[in-house]
């Protein structure tokens, strides 16, 4: 049984932002590193006082920036959560928090393999 696991960003997506941004590619990743992780400190605060408009709000955002990079997963697990704002499942909401924030580690972890193979 071959076990396949995903790459956190897709690589062409993230090399064709990296050719367009050119000397600026490296402050708009370290930009979406630290929005990000200030965005899921808020969003676990959100989730716990079951603020779901502001975590719908914070998820929408936390889409496209994931999307731009090229993190989809990232950007389909924001977007799970993001339905919170509907739905009012806060048991859902805390497990698309979860796979959000487990995520988000593989992303920044492949980022800064990234930066070690410049």
């Amino acid at each position: 049984m071959t076990t396949m696991t995903h790459t956190p960003v897709d690589e062409e997506t993230y090399s064709q932002l990296q050719e367009i941004m050119a000397d600026e590619f490296a402050e708009l990743i370290g930009l979406f590193t630290t929005d990000t992780e200030q965005c899921l400190i808020t969003l676990k605060q959100c989730v716990a006082t079951q603020d779901s408009p502001q975590v719908g709000a914070l998820c929408h955002k936390l889409k496209s920036s994931s999307k731009l990079i090229g993190a989809f997963r990232l950007a389909e697990f924001a977007h799970l959560l993001e339905d919170y704002r509907e739905n009012n499942d806060h048991q859902a909401a805390a497990l698309h928090l979860s796979q959000l924030q487990a995520e988000y580690t593989q992303v920044l972890e492949w980022l800064k393999q990234q930066a070690i193979a410049v």
